[in-house]
């Protein structure tokens, strides 16, 4: 509904946000117990029960902060505000009436209940119609529901099933007997052995016209309780079949209610001596459905979709179903389960075909003669001519209520003939294929099972105690196949055969990913024999895609990143063929409107295995081929982006490789940012594949870009694999430079352990390789450590020998970052000859270069050196036009410092609105970005300017949030000076 931000009243939901971007169930855990408290500190104990089943290890109060991060980080991408707080207390969410459909479904039923009690019911239905609308099913129906939740959650369910009874006596009283009919069949899902709600559904029914629904539903209610009870209707529900029977409403014999007349026999003249003999017995509807699965599990909002769809009241339109999905999505255990659900909807019969798509399809013309065998058409009666059985099949179906299951069909083709025109039968189809072009049919695609959906069926098959929910051996296998149904019931189902075999062997197995599909097979279930019957469908060309996908897909990817091994037209053609046949799925849209593409980790496995083994040298060859590509694209990209980049490129001299697209600034920014996923996953096949100088090359060529861009995790998640890669094939400057970037990483991130070790490690390396511009950059990365950690003069031989090193190979732009960062030591000594010679240099080399991105951070120093001065206007100045560079190039985390150093600057010229302006902004992107040293900075500057301003309570605010950013990273002397002024402003207001 409109507004909701969060949604807890069924699966949780998030407005905006993917599901894939809270993936982890730790912090969708965390936010769903906050949720259930919202806007009310819940302690860190509470929080830890709920996370871990009152089993936390030692480290859950510092895990616990972390998971916060994790959510606010993902809170803030989707758009929404994060307002996740902390206190002494625990953590809070603060949120609207209006934007959690737990408390608006609250606040409606208070609503309603007044309305009704003011005697305005009609308007109470409406209102509580409302309350109803945002009931998806069970409270966090996707998560693990742990003890910390029950009374939340039971209070929740208790308001839920009062609001369904007081709903179903004014829908009632207002005549509204079908949407009564809907509530009670809600009801009975939950509970289906109440008689009573069976006899009012019954009633209802009949109150409605549905006379044959409330027969079925009286049949229904003796099933259940003869099976599961073991008793017999009581006189009230037996008085309601009876009606049921003779078509009588509860109001009967009241006028108006028509009695259901048996219309006299006909005479029949007997039979000539050609005639047909005669039929001893009635014909017996058809009954095919194959045996439904007993462990059956998941799926739920498919089946309630699909019930909604085969079992509907038009009568113009027979509905059509398709269910599609790749290779063990479980398609036909969905449509057989489906089919056992709704048998009471179709009186004249289910009929189940196998059409074989996948290994022998099944011919239409057969197909039609055994659909009309099935339906009691004599044999003798059945056209020759395919064309007029399917007329006829058109005609029997008409007046009859029938479902049809079409099993594994191929293609549109096969099926058409067999599709009814008219009537209120059904047909659900199941397909490898989308069968986009099958006329009047709905699509429901089927994806794998979520993590809930996974578990459930992982110990339902593997039996009672056989493996624990949530254990590291559950979570590995599960893992290991992917969510998808077939391999899960595959593993489970060996658990269950194999008392012997323990989970965590089991789960040991499926690591290795060389054996992982011939762990996947049992009997007759396999992973790989189910995706070989897709890829024995493929052309040539799309088989070769398959397979090069196969070794390059370890994430998204794009269409273009595809295009060095074949032309644009064949991996157009190729691509809609794969996600035709359910191999490759549609992942994303990016910003461009071009699609990103995912392939199941199975499904990857599967086609690195495939063909024979010049084939598979091939995709090899295919993968170097496209790496190369990928990485000269890269350069090109990088070498176009509009500043000077600080730091050790991948290759020495200039591009080697020609450029038949030059890149403008602005290109190569989209670029990037339309290919960024692809290029983690790259890395990461680069070194599966053994290619790993690919690997590492790959990460260090799109360092600039990250670099401007603050992408600290895929930095973290391209570098770290890169390393490993530059190790592993021998490249000690390869590893430097890596080496170098992570340390540079762990500054931003003020993880100083990291930092230093990464940094020193880059400084020996480059100096065993003669590297001296790598020297160079090392050595300013050692000094600014040096710096931040209070030992300034330490850092500044680090500043002095990055200056001769730059000056020795020619880097312009690498002295003037060594000088401004020496222009900062002179600066803490107060010598502000010195500090303005260096920073004098470092500007005129910046704009010498032309670059402006230098100028810009030269141009923040000399604001630091006004303010030294005393002359604030100046430095206002300075950092106004810093900001509109790093602004205009996109580069927010140094935009970040601008506005945090802009604010301060503000202060001192009596600008307080633009200085609050200023700093708020720097605390948000700062705390978006992970930088804790601007946001605490900015939040500090912000805290004593509501001080000075008197404003006490915004004071206490962003100090104490200064305070939190700086603990994060360890900051104890920034800590102590905020808390100080805290201390500070207390006793202040105790003598006032």
């Amino acid at each position: 509904m409109d507004g909701l931000r969060y949604e807890i009243l069924g699966p949780l939901r998030v407005a905006h946000l993917p599901s894939q971007q809270l993936r982890a169930s730790k912090p969708r855990q965390l936010l769903a117990t906050l949720l259930l408290h919202p806007n009310r500190f819940v302690s860190t104990d509470l929080i830890a029960d709920a996370l871990w089943e009152n089993a936390p290890p030692r480290s859950a109060t510092a895990n616990i902060r972390t998971y916060v991060r994790a959510l606010r980080g993902a809170l803030q991408d989707a758009g929404l505000p994060a307002p996740i707080d902390t206190s002494a207390a625990g953590y809070s969410i603060e949120v609207g009436v209006d934007e959690l459909d737990s408390s608006r479904f609250e606040s409606l039923l208070a609503e309603g209940g007044h309305l009704r009690d003011a005697g305005d019911t009609r308007q109470a239905m409406q209102v509580l119609s409302g309350a109803y609308s945002l009931w998806r099913g069970h409270p966090l129906a996707d998560l693990t529901i742990s003890s910390a939740w029950e009374g939340s959650i039971g209070r929740l369910e208790a308001q839920y099933r009062g609001l369904v009874d007081t709903l179903l006596d004014l829908r009632l009283e207002h005549g509204d007997a079908a949407g009564a009919a809907v509530l009670l069949s809600g009801r009975l899902t939950e509970d289906p052995y109440d008689e009573q709600l069976w006899r009012r559904l019954v009633d209802t029914l009949l109150a409605a016209g549905r006379t044959s629904e409330a027969r079925a539903a009286y049949s229904k209610a003796v099933r259940t309780l003869a099976d599961e009870l073991g008793v017999e209707p009581g006189p009230e529900l037996a008085a309601a079949g009876a009606r049921a029977h003779n078509g009588h409403t509860a109001n009967w014999p009241e006028p108006g209610i028509p009695a259901v007349r048996t219309p006299e026999p006909e005479a029949v003249e007997p039979p000539g001596p050609m005639a047909a003999p005669a039929l001893t017995e009635p014909h017996r509807p058809p009954s095919q459905l194959p045996l439904d699965l007993p462990d059956f599990s998941g799926r739920d909002e498919y089946l309630e979709k699909l019930r909604d769809l085969v079992c509907g009241r038009d009568p113009v339109r027979p509905p059509i179903a398709v269910i599609s999905g790749a290779p063990g999505t479980g398609k036909s255990s969905l449509a057989v389960r489906l089919g056992h659900l709704v048998r009471e909807y179709f009186p004249d019969g289910q009929i189940y075909l196998d059409m074989r798509g996948a290994t022998d399809p099944r011919d239409p013309g057969g197909a039609l003669t055994d659909l009309l065998l099935s339906l009691n058409v004599p044999d003798f009666a059945v056209p020759a001519d395919p064309d007029r059985r399917s007329a006829m099949l058109r005609s029997e179906l008409a007046s009859r209520r029938v479902l049809i299951i079409l099993d594994d069909v191929a293609s549109a083709r096969q099926v058409a003939p067999l599709m009814p025109g008219t009537g209120a039968s059904a047909v659900v189809v199941t397909s490898r294929n989308r069968l986009i072009d099958l006329a009047g049919a709905d699509p429901i695609p089927l994806d794998t099972f979520d993590d809930r959906e996974a578990t459930e069926l992982l110990l339902r098959v593997a039996g009672s105690g056989r493996i624990d929910r949530g254990s590291p051996a559950a979570e590995e296998i599960l893992l290991a196949c992917g969510n998808l149904p077939l391999a899960i019931r595959i593993v489970a189902s060996r658990l269950a055969q194999r008392p012997d075999l323990s989970p965590s062997e089991l789960a040991r197995r499926l690591r290795d990913e060389t054996h992982r599909l011939d762990e996947l097979s049992i009997g007759e279930l396999a992973v790989r024999t189910s995706a070989d019957l897709s890829y024995d469908s493929l052309s040539p060309e799309e088989a070769r895609l398959y397979r090069l996908i196969g070794h390059f897909a370890v994430g998204e990817f794009s269409a273009r990143v595809l295009e060095p091994v074949a032309s644009p037209a064949v991996v157009r053609r190729s691509l809609d063929r794969l996600i035709e046949v359910n191999l490759v799925q549609i992942s994303s849209i990016d910003p461009t409107g071009k699609a990103r593409y995912r392939v199941h980790d199975l499904l990857r496995l599967h086609a690195i295995g495939v063909g024979d083994e010049s084939q598979k040298a091939e995709a090899l060859k295919d993968l170097a081929t496209l790496l190369d590509a990928l990485l000269a694209k890269v350069r090109r990209a990088a070498a176009a982006l509009p500043f000077g980049y600080f730091g050790t490129l991948d290759y020495e001299g200039p591009l080697r490789s020609p450029d038949p697209q030059p890149f403008t600034d602005t290109d190569a920014i989209a670029w990037f940012d339309s290919e960024r996923s692809s290029f983690v996953p790259a890395i990461r096949a680069a070194a599966q594949n053994g290619l790993h100088e690919h690997a590492w090359r790959l990460a260090a060529a799109w360092g600039p870009y990250l670099d401007m861009r603050a992408g600290f995790d895929d930095w973290n998640e391209s570098h770290q694999p890169g390393l490993v890669s530059a190790v592993a094939c021998g490249d000690r400057r390869g590893a430097a430079i890596l080496h170098r970037n992570l340390g540079q990483l762990a500054l931003y991130q003020d993880d100083w352990d990291a930092a230093w070790h990464h940094l020193t490690s880059a400084a020996e390396l480059f100096a065993e390789v003669g590297d001296r511009h790598g020297e160079g950059i090392a050595a300013v990365g050692v000094g600014t450590w040096l710096r931040e950690r209070g030992r300034p003069d330490e850092a500044l031989p680090q500043y002095e020998k990055a200056v001769e090193a730059f000056v020795e190979v020619g880097d312009t732009n690498g002295e003037a970052v060594a000088r401004s960062a020496a222009a900062s030591i002179w600066l803490s000594r107060d010598d502000m000859v010195t500090a303005g010679r260096y920073l004098a240099e470092a500007f005129l080399l910046g704009v010498r270069r032309g670059d402006r991105h230098r100028e810009a951070k030269v141009r923040r120093r000399i604001a630091s050196l006004r303010i030294r001065q005393g002359r604030p206007e100046q430095a206002v100045r300075q950092l106004q036009a810093s900001l509109a560079i790093f602004s205009k190039i996109g580069d927010d985390h140094c935009a970040a410092y601008a506005r945090a150093e802009l604010g301060q600057a503000l202060v001192a010229v009596g600008d307080d609105a633009a200085a609050r302006k200023m700093l708020l902004d720097a605390i948000e992107i700062g705390h978006r970005l992970g930088d804790r040293s601007v946001e605490g900075q900015a939040a500090y500057d912000l805290g004593r300017l509501h001080v000075t301003t008197g404003n006490v309570d915004f004071a206490r605010r962003y100090l104490s949030r200064a305070i939190r950013a700086w603990q994060q990273i360890g900051n104890d002397a920034r800590v102590a000076e905020a808390r100080a002024h805290l201390t500070e402003l207390g006793a202040d207001l105790a003598v006032s």
